[in-house]
């Protein structure tokens, strides 16, 4: 029996969260396991992502299961690799913040400097060239 390490979906309709399991690799997604091994919410803050009985995943992957790319991924989170071994702990990265969008004053207010600056007024600044 091919062994695999996988997600498998939990939660309601667009807040998704995922069990980590030890499958047979014939089995449906979300069908039987042989063994649930912890969880991944990724609507949580970084360092409560996820939660994984190291000892049992490094059991798995020692006697031959091949974790999924995702499964991989998130084990090289906690420290571990795709071969069972201890490897420094990959950080999350972090989501960058944008800017918010510039307000409708603001803008109108460019506009008419813009207008001034070139001599036209009202619906003449607004119109482009040739229209």
């Amino acid at each position: 029996m091919a062994v695999c390490i996988r997600l498998k979906r939990l939660g309601r309709r667009n807040r998704a969260h995922w069990r980590i399991c030890a499958t047979d690799k014939r089995a449906a997604r979300d069908g039987r396991v042989i063994e649930e091994l912890g969880w991944y919410d990724p609507h949580k803050k970084n360092e409560e992502k996820i939660l994984i009985d190291r000892e049992r995943v490094m059991h798995w992957l020692k006697t031959g299961a091949k974790p999924s790319a995702t499964v991989g991924q998130l084990l090289l989170h906690s420290g571990i690799n795709a071969k069972g071994n201890e490897v420094p702990a990959r950080p999350w990265k972090k989501r960058k913040k944008h800017a918010p969008p510039q307000p409708a004053v603001e803008r109108i207010a460019e506009e008419k400097a813009k207008a001034e600056a070139t001599g036209a007024t009202g619906d003449a600044a607004r119109k482009p060239e040739g229209a």
